[in-house]
């Protein structure tokens, strides 16, 4: 497998890390110019969305839509639809010194960082991002282009919904569910349902709106 990274930011910095030290070929980034970041990193440019999806190659690279930021789900989604309909395939990467269970279910576009773990029954999906040391207990649902942050703790049988992000270190007990495009903030602790696009932080957690 060959990747291509979508993106030349922070957050595909990080990617590209994992996935060299999986072992993963990297193909280049795409993105609108070459970053100074990924030109240090020896990453090869592919040029822009267009310039990627006309290449002879496109058939045989798997991507990756390395755009992380708390604001960026929608921008996820926006370029995974524009690759799909160019019927591109996906990768999933996964830091060697994160955990997966066999039993666990992860989806195309995912990534799960350094130090995550992800448990027994617990099923990602697809272009989610675990990010570094946070851990998805058994039987976590974690919704499409949703965000789980550095040092997050999830507790077993709650959900995660589509778009919805979860900030730095912030702990969600068991069999809750977090609403599509809910943002629970940094540290908090979440003990009850969010309901979708709440924001909620504290401890315990209260909506901010």
């Amino acid at each position: 497998m060959k990747l291509v990274l979508i993106g030349g930011g922070e957050h595909a910095r990080v990617v590209l890390d994992a996935a060299r030290a999986a072992g993963v070929a990297i193909a280049g980034c795409v993105d609108v110019k070459l970053t100074q970041a990924m030109s240090a990193l020896d990453v090869l440019w592919l040029g822009d969305d267009d310039a990627a999806l006309r290449s002879a190659e496109v058939n045989t690279w798997h991507f990756i839509a390395a755009v992380g930021s708390s604001a960026a789900a929608g921008a996820r989604e926006q370029l995974a639809l524009r690759y799909a309909a160019h019927g591109v395939s996906w990768a999933t990467v996964v830091h060697p010194r994160a955990i997966v269970s066999a039993a666990a279910v992860l989806e195309g576009g995912v990534v799960v960082l350094a130090g995550a773990i992800v448990n027994s029954g617990a099923c990602v999906r697809a272009h989610a991002i675990v990010n570094s040391g946070a851990i998805i207990e058994h039987d976590v649902d974690v919704g499409e282009f949703a965000h789980v942050a550095p040092g997050v703790t999830i507790g077993g049988g709650s959900s995660i919904g589509r778009h919805a992000h979860i900030g730095l270190g912030a702990t969600i007990r068991d069999h809750v569910r977090i609403g599509d495009g809910a943002v629970v903030g940094m540290g908090a602790v979440v003990i009850a349902s969010v309901a979708a696009g709440a924001i909620v932080a504290g401890v315990p957690a209260r909506p901010l709106r």
